[in-house]
């Protein structure tokens, strides 16, 4: 297999190319490249290919670590076939150049002891950084409204019809100073960092139709808040919380169901909760999310391979950290 820059017309159609592979994903997304621009990560697109055609594609974020030197970093990629992915890294890490102590990938693909070994056979080894989640719960939203409510727990089912009991409002909104302000409570209140209002901004101008904003309100006051982008057939969860405000009215279940629902008239087959809890600070919101039924998604993690050889062990050594705080 071999890579290669993408064309000027593949770039232009990156979008939809992306939509033909294996497993599109929103990181992999020319809209996600153009908010990470801002944090001084650049892109460059390969194509993956072989005598017998495209085997699939690759978004690649470069930033500087150190004066001089570049890390490479494909989120959510490349995208190919699981058996390909070997091969694929090899190609990418053969036709990346500059000064780039490694290249950094975490694909969506299930874990196996297969793959781990055909991947070191490449010389790409399991990071022991996590960047994006490595797990993740989806929603099957093929399934009609009963059955989704049906393969929930009691529980959630029942908080749901609650809230829709007593009168919990949700809407959707294109106002960020609102949702960020909700969003401002819960990380007070939880002690966790958020971006600002501007990232959101940016957020919206990258994916504009594709990203939805729904708010969850009682009595007029906002009290709940969800952020969601579509990709294809599929929407990741990326953003929400709820203020602590009116816990016997449950107005987060309920939130949470009407985006589901609002994703499934949209077209989407696939709902992405955007990660489950790796340690015991987040098991409380990993249980809220396996309330909703679904299925549990374990993805080998992030690899990692040298591009510059005796670069390597700066990346080792001191860069990984860097990575997971900044992409």
């Amino acid at each position: 297999m071999r890579a290669r820059l993408a064309t000027d017309q593949e770039a232009h159609d990156w979008d939809r190319l992306i939509l033909e592979t294996p497993r599109p994903h929103l990181l992999q997304s020319t809209g996600w490249a153009r908010l990470k621009s801002a944090t001084a990560w650049r892109a460059e697109r390969f194509v993956l290919e072989d005598d017998g055609g495209r085997r699939g594609l690759a978004q690649v974020l470069r930033r500087r670590v150190a004066p001089g030197l570049e890390l490479a970093y494909a989120p959510r990629g490349p995208l190919c076939e699981d058996a390909a992915l070997p091969d694929a890294l090899a190609a990418l890490r053969r036709a990346l150049h500059g000064m780039l102590v490694g290249l950094v990938a975490d694909p969506e693909a299930p874990e196996s002891d297969e793959l781990v070994a055909a991947l070191a056979r490449r010389e790409v080894r399991r990071s022991p950084v996590y960047i994006q989640p490595r797990r993740t719960l989806l929603i099957d939203l093929t399934q009609d409204a009963e059955t989704l409510l049906s393969a929930m727990r009691k529980k959630t089912r029942q908080y749901i019809h609650k809230a829709e009991r007593e009168g919990v409002a949700t809407e959707t909104t294109t106002d960020l100073a609102r949702f960020h302000r909700l969003l401002r409570v819960v990380a007070e209140r939880d002690r966790f960092g958020i971006h600002d209002l501007a990232y959101f901004a940016a957020l919206a101008d990258a994916f504009s139709d594709a990203m939805h904003v729904l708010m969850a309100r009682i009595d007029g006051e906002d009290v709940g808040a969800l952020l969601v982008i579509r990709l294809g057939d599929r929407a990741w969860e990326l953003f929400g919380g709820w203020s602590g405000a009116h816990a016997e009215q449950r107005p987060f279940y309920l939130l949470k169901w009407r985006s589901l629902m609002l994703m499934q008239q949209l077209g989407v087959r696939r709902y992405d909760m955007w990660g489950l809890a790796e340690g015991k600070e987040l098991a409380g919101v990993e249980n809220f999310k396996l309330g909703f039924g679904g299925e549990i998604a374990t993805w080998i993690g992030a690899l990692e391979t040298p591009v510059t050889r005796p670069l390597f062990p700066l990346w080792r050594f001191g860069a990984r950290r860097r990575l997971a705080g900044t992409a």
